[in-house]
């Protein structure tokens, strides 16, 4: 039997070296922490404070903009791939989108009220 594989993101804005609306590997599925791979380094984080799920991420995580935002100065989100991680402005309101990145097109996950009043 095959183990199960998880993904997960931040659902908070804690200190830890993550972006936020990027998915994670779980490398390890506590009852109280989980254990990421972030760029090849573990970094545990408190299972409360994550999104976790059982399949492959599909969509771009729409992303409300840091307060201070040192990248896309006046734009109000940004979308996360779900493949790679990259980061770009969301300027239109488009259905799905094609990564400049990894060349992978996937919805936007527009519905999901991700991160909102940070």
């Amino acid at each position: 039997m095959t183990p199960k594989r998880y993904w997960a993101r931040l659902r908070a804005d804690i200190d830890r070296p993550l972006r936020r609306g990027a998915w994670y590997h779980v490398k390890k599925l506590g009852p109280r922490e989980a254990l990421l791979d972030v760029l090849g380094e573990a970094v545990d984080v408190p299972r409360p404070l994550l999104d976790i799920i059982s399949r492959p991420p599909h969509r771009w995580s729409v992303v409300p903009r840091p307060k201070n935002p040192a990248r896309f100065p006046g734009v109000r989100e940004y979308g996360v791939c779900p493949n790679c991680r990259e980061r770009v402005p969301l300027t239109e309101r488009l259905a799905s989108l094609r990564c400049r990145h990894c060349n992978e097109v996937f919805d936007v996950a527009w519905e999901e009220q991700y991160f909102q009043g940070v």
